[in-house]
């Protein structure tokens, strides 16, 4: 046994080797007579072993019958894992039994079974072995040709399914062998159908390698004697490569299609990957201006220079619209069936995103000019967006019709089932429970949803989505339902890296933003733009707020300053963020930042205001407008909203003075009791930490000390262990 663990260096599979090799020379056998192994040791010892397992076992292979040889080279090349009805269809010889094939290699300890008709290798050095056998010179052809028998030998089914990998995988390492005209162009098909295939799977690095193999096939002049393959993968591959995150190769490619295609019907897919190229990029001002061109030549104008005006009247004209068609009826209109209005549909839906960074008037108008096509022309899947798009607008203060919203909402999400529009849902989900549900719904409802919309927008490869949908889970995770801060962080986190390896890094910066605010409120002492871009947060601070555009980015990044400062208590920094971005606090659609924006613009105002002597009827006006929009909230969702409104009108009778001394008093108790019924942890807490400055304003320490006790209890329980030390020094100083 010493000298076989010498020989053999320990590992298993070579000491089993070792052990038959010596069995079939004789040198270690069983005697009937004695009922035991006998062998020659010195013989043994003189055996020449290689120090390499792999060719050792490529040796022993090359004395099984060459018909075995042939099963274990073919094996080889399906990889780690095949199927025994795939095998029999690489070998062309009639005399090659899979059956007696398979039992050999099981018997030899090469392969082993692993399910119904699959089977495996016992080790990866020992497929590597059996690949070995193929002679390194005729690899690249053997792989070809078993290849072009798989296809052979399977119908198109088989094709499209079960094999389609084995022979794409197998024929593109013959891709340099001297390949006629016909087996490229055959050879690129097979690599779109690979491509389209894996995309429908979610396997887009790998869809992309499909897809570019399959454009390096084309011939010079493809363009012409190839076009519709041509198109095919350039269509394909760009929105693989957008959604890989392979900006370099799209940057390419998308110059080929937009060049040769033919007619501009055939140029729409490139127009339309650019634009969500562009805005990705953090080009959203140019990503616009090709969409508006694409959608003037498609016969939709879109003005450029719209204004809250010219919005209230295509507003209105809408409304008109639907009310004629009633909203419980829309979606029984006719389908959509003319070309160009679907079309449009699609670039109408493109320019949502970069029209919402760079101009919120044309944002709007853009959604309305997709409810009036839905309505006048025709249902598509893209009309559920319309219709929760429209319910989201109208949240806004210019409109504020929050049971026509909630209506229109409910309808966007029925219209997924009415209009399979299940590749839509991802959108439905985004701007209902993003900005509709908690017009009536509790707020914690939102963020699973969020989540779910999260992992749907991934599978289909709809990265705008999937950053809008993290951002606002993150925003109503820390900001407005109070959930466990470590869980949020979590999964903010988990999902932010993945960002990162789909090169989504202008996306990624967004979600970035809301981890730094969570690992701050959590007290971990990380500078999470350094840990994901190698810039300190101060750099990252400068250069995002120099940058032209990045207006929902920047919009994120004071807010959740502004909100830290005030969650510290450090209000006099929360007023100097407002007011360099203080123009944004009021309007828009009602997002969880338009929600938060609002709240902490009327503390900052009513705060200020109590504090300074000048300016204070800008200060008291900017208060109370976030106390009344935050009242007509309340009329609709009590839950969401109340403990909000009880708090902002605590601040306002503290700014009153003493005469309203007792009003405040019980603002503040009512907040903190609103806030603890509707599990709004946060909120409790900084409820409670206001009373406790507003009672020791008032020199009555015992109770200040109460509440910043409570206010404690409701950080530790939200998981704010950054916030506790901050409550925790004011406790001390407070107790001596």
């Amino acid at each position: 046994s010493t000298v076989i663990h010498q020989k053999a260096g320990g590992v298993i599979l070579f000491v089993i080797r070792f052990l038959n090799s010596l069995n079939k020379q004789g040198h270690l056998v069983y005697c009937l007579e004695s009922r035991r192994w006998t062998w020659d040791l010195e013989k043994i010892k003189s055996e020449r072993v290689s120090e390499d397992f792999v060719v050792h076992t490529t040796l022993q292979m090359n004395s099984l019958p060459k018909l075995v040889q042939i099963g274990f080279m073919s094996a080889a090349c399906l990889g780690s894992n095949f199927n025994a009805s795939i095998l029999g269809k690489t070998i062309e010889d009639e005399e090659f039994d899979v059956c007696s094939f398979l039992e050999i290699g099981k018997d030899g300890g090469y392969i082993e079974e692993s399910g119904l008709g699959s089977f495996s290798w016992t080790h990866d050095q020992i497929q590597q072995a059996a690949y070995n056998l193929i002679p390194p010179m005729q690899r690249e052809s053997f792989h070809f040709q078993l290849g072009q028998r798989l296809l052979e030998n399977s119908t198109n089914c088989d094709v499209k399914r079960d094999v389609l990998f084995f022979v794409v995988d197998n024929m593109n390492k013959g891709k340099d062998l001297k390949l006629d005209r016909g087996q490229m162009t055959q050879l690129a098909r097979l690599n779109l159908q690979a491509g389209n295939e894996a995309m429908s799977t979610s396997g887009f690095h790998s869809a992309a390698k499909y897809l570019q193999q399959g454009i390096n096939l084309l011939s010079k002049d493809s363009w012409i004697h190839e076009y519709d393959l041509t198109i095919q993968l350039y269509d394909a591959a760009l929105d693989t490569y957008y959604t890989a995150g392979q900006f370099s190769n799209f940057e390419v490619a998308v110059k080929q299609p937009l060049t040769h295609a033919i007619c501009f019907e055939d140029k729409l897919n490139s127009y339309h990957h650019l634009v969500r190229f562009l805005t990705a990029s953090g080009r959203s001002e140019e990503a616009l201006e090709t969409c508006l061109s694409v959608l003037r030549t498609l016969g939709v104008e879109i003005s450029p220079n719209a204004n809250a005006e010219s919005l209230l009247t295509e507003a209105i004209s809408v409304k008109e619209i639907i009310r004629n068609s009633h909203i419980h009826n829309l979606l029984d209109l006719p389908k959509m069936e003319d070309f160009d209005k679907m079309a449009a549909m699609t670039f109408l839906n493109t320019a949502v995103l970069c029209s919402y960074e760079t101009n919120e008037f044309t944002f709007f108008f853009v959604i309305c000019r997709m409810v009036k096509l839905s309505v006048r022309h025709g249902l598509c899947s893209i009309s559920a967006v319309a219709f929760s798009l429209y319910g989201a607008l109208l949240t806004c203060p210019i409109i504020s019709d929050f049971d026509e919203s909630y209506e229109m909402g409910r309808l966007a999400l029925r219209a997924i089932d009415t209009l399979d529009a299940f590749m839509m849902k991802q959108q439905v989900f985004l701007f209902f429970y993003g900005s509709i549900a908690h017009c009536k719904d509790p707020l914690q409802a939102s963020a699973p949803k969020l989540l779910e919309g999260y992992e749907a927008a991934f599978a289909l490869g709809d990265m705008e989505s999937v950053t809008a949908h993290l951002q606002l889970y993150a925003g109503v995770a820390v900001w407005g339902c109070g959930e466990k801060l470590t869980k949020a962080e979590e999964i903010v986190r988990i999902h932010a890296k993945r960002m990162l390896q789909h090169k989504q890094v202008v996306s990624c910066k967004n979600i970035l933003i809301h981890l730094q605010q969570a690992t701050e409120l959590i007290g971990l002492h990380e500078d999470v733009y350094s840990t994901f871009l190698n810039i300190s947060e101060e750099e990252f601070f400068r250069q995002e707020m120099n940058c032209r555009g990045a207006h929902t980015m920047k919009l994120i990044l004071h807010t959740c300053r502004m909100y830290l400062a005030v969650m510290r208590g450090n209000m006099e920094l929360a007023a100097r963020e407002y007011e360099s971005n203080g123009a944004e606090y009021q309007g828009g659609i009602r997002f969880i930042g338009t929600i938060t924006r609002v709240f902490l613009a009327g503390l900052v105002g009513f705060f200020v205001a109590r504090k300074q002597t000048s300016d204070v009827e800008k200060w008291i006006h900017v208060g109370v407008r976030s106390m009344d929009t935050m009242k007509s909230w309340t009329e609709d969702s009590s839950w969401n909203y109340e403990h909000r409104l009880f708090l902002l009108e605590a601040e306002y009778y503290f700014f009153k003075g003493d005469k309203h001394e007792h009003l405040a008093s019980a603002k503040y108790k009512q907040s903190i009791a609103a806030a603890k019924k509707h599990k709004f942890k946060n909120d409790e807490g900084l409820a409670a930490q206001k009373a406790a400055v507003f009672h020791r304003h008032y020199n009555r320490k015992k109770e200040a000390l109460t509440n910043f006790q409570h206010a404690k209890a409701c950080y530790e329980s939200w998981g704010a262990e950054g916030l506790v030390k901050e409550i925790e020094i004011k406790i001390a100083s407070l107790s001596q």
